[in-house]
């Protein structure tokens, strides 16, 4: 750090007034003392930000999306993906347009006549992708076939099932499982319920519980005008 003391002995020079040099003495000694504060704050700054890169990264609040296109742009692209509860792929589409992944798969029941109608849709819809082995249709009820799959086997999933609590519990305890460790949950209708039918969802409660009791955190939250929002989550 820089030292005054020998600039003292230029204003000790007889040709100096003692009043001229007491007040130069003063003037290098406040400038010597604001570069050694600046550099003790440098230092000190450098060391913070040492110590601030060995921490592990901060928790970051949720962010919030207009809809849920916009979603599939933030889930991992190009990877395998889950769409559970297809109905009749009105989402697909925009799925495999937005997200781009390299496999999608289908899980619904479709076992009533209105949805056999949909998975009908789907595969006159989708028939080229479909034999290409890009999209695959997996029927039968989403807590007993995405079991079936191997743990850590998906990028991503969307479940969009009957949104009580009980089933979407389920859903995604075995997500866990299932998704990658730098994998994604996400899902439809974060919403107290369905305010036309009157009929009550446990999405929230689910999703609120389960992130507190297998450590992971909200990333996004969508934010569409009609209140049937998505979610996306993340692990801790």
């Amino acid at each position: 750090m820089p030292d005054a003391s020998h600039q003292w002995q230029e204003f000790k020079h007889p040709s100096f007034p003692k009043r001229v040099a007491c007040a130069a003495w003063a003037a290098a000694t406040s400038k010597v003392s604001a570069a050694n504060e600046h550099a003790r704050l440098t230092i000190s700054l450098q060391e913070r930000y040492a110590a601030d890169a060995a921490k592990p990264a901060p928790h970051r609040n949720a962010g919030l999306l207009p809809d849920r296109g916009e979603l599939l742009y933030r889930l991992p692209h190009g990877g395998v993906g889950a769409e559970i509860g297809a109905a009749f792929g009105d989402f697909t589409g925009e799925i495999l347009k937005k997200n781009v992944p390299r496999e999608l798969y289908l899980i619904d029941a479709w076992d009533t006549p209105r949805y056999q109608d949909g998975l009908a849709q789907i595969k006159s819809k989708f028939r080229d992708i479909l034999e290409n082995g890009r999209l695959h249709i997996v029927q039968g009820y989403s807590t007993v076939r995405l079991a079936e799959f191997p743990n850590g086997f998906f990028d991503w999933v969307y479940i969009d099932t009957n949104h009580s609590f009980e089933t979407t519990w389920e859903e995604l305890v075995i997500s866990h499982l299932k998704v990658k460790q730098a994998g994604r949950i996400a899902g439809h209708d974060f919403c107290t319920g369905n305010v036309v039918d009157a009929i009550a969802y446990g999405v929230v409660e689910a999703c609120t519980k389960f992130c507190k009791d297998f450590h992971w955190q909200f990333e996004y939250l969508t934010m569409e005008s009609h209140g049937h929002f998505s979610f996306s989550l993340k692990r801790l």
